[in-house]
């Protein structure tokens, strides 16, 4: 009962803090900042997202990446820098909008795109991708499918690999470039 009341008071934010996006498709090799989300489960999952964020770094590219642990604090195999964020259930105020700093920053940043690499039902995410500034947001999540300006189904759930690779030849086709 309380998880319902909680999601109702989410629910009535996100309606009130919605920003006003300019949407704007852009080919990957042109995107000069990129926002990357996901969801952290184990040690494993951090090495995958933090190698894919690694490899897109590039003097022409910035990127962000905003990691969600769905456990009360975040494990020592996180490590903060200065563009790769965590957070944890400790950083979300009671009903489930993430609240700290950080947060704040990446939401207001104006990315040429936002990826969500995440495959769960998680508000925390959820909020980024409603709230976020971003001009493209693209995902394969079916829980966030209505969020996403482009949404990738896929078959079978592909690594974060497979899935870059997928978002990067359906821009290359609907931008021609």
């Amino acid at each position: 009962m309380i998880h319902l009341i909680k999601r109702h008071f989410l629910k009535h934010s996100l309606i009130k803090n919605k920003p006003f996006r300019e949407k704007q498709m852009t080919s990957f090799e042109q995107v000069r900042t990129m926002g990357i989300i996901s969801q952290i489960t184990d040690e494993n999952s951090y090495k995958e997202i933090y190698d894919l964020f690694s490899k897109l770094q590039s003097p022409k590219r910035t990127i962000w990446l905003m990691g969600y642990i769905d456990e009360h604090s975040v494990p020592y195999y996180c490590l903060q820098q200065l563009s790769a964020d965590f957070f944890s259930k400790k950083q979300l105020n009671w009903y489930g909008k993430p609240d700290f700093v950080h947060i704040n920053d990446f939401i207001n940043r104006d990315f040429d795109i936002l990826i969500d690499f995440s495959r769960k039902d998680l508000s925390p995410l959820q909020y980024i991708l409603l709230t976020s500034k971003a001009k493209l947001l693209v995902g394969a999540n079916k829980y966030a499918q209505d969020l996403y300006d482009i949404f990738i189904h896929t078959e079978t759930e592909s690594n974060h690999f497979q899935l870059l690779k997928i978002i990067h030849n359906y821009l290359h086709k609907l931008t021609g470039q």
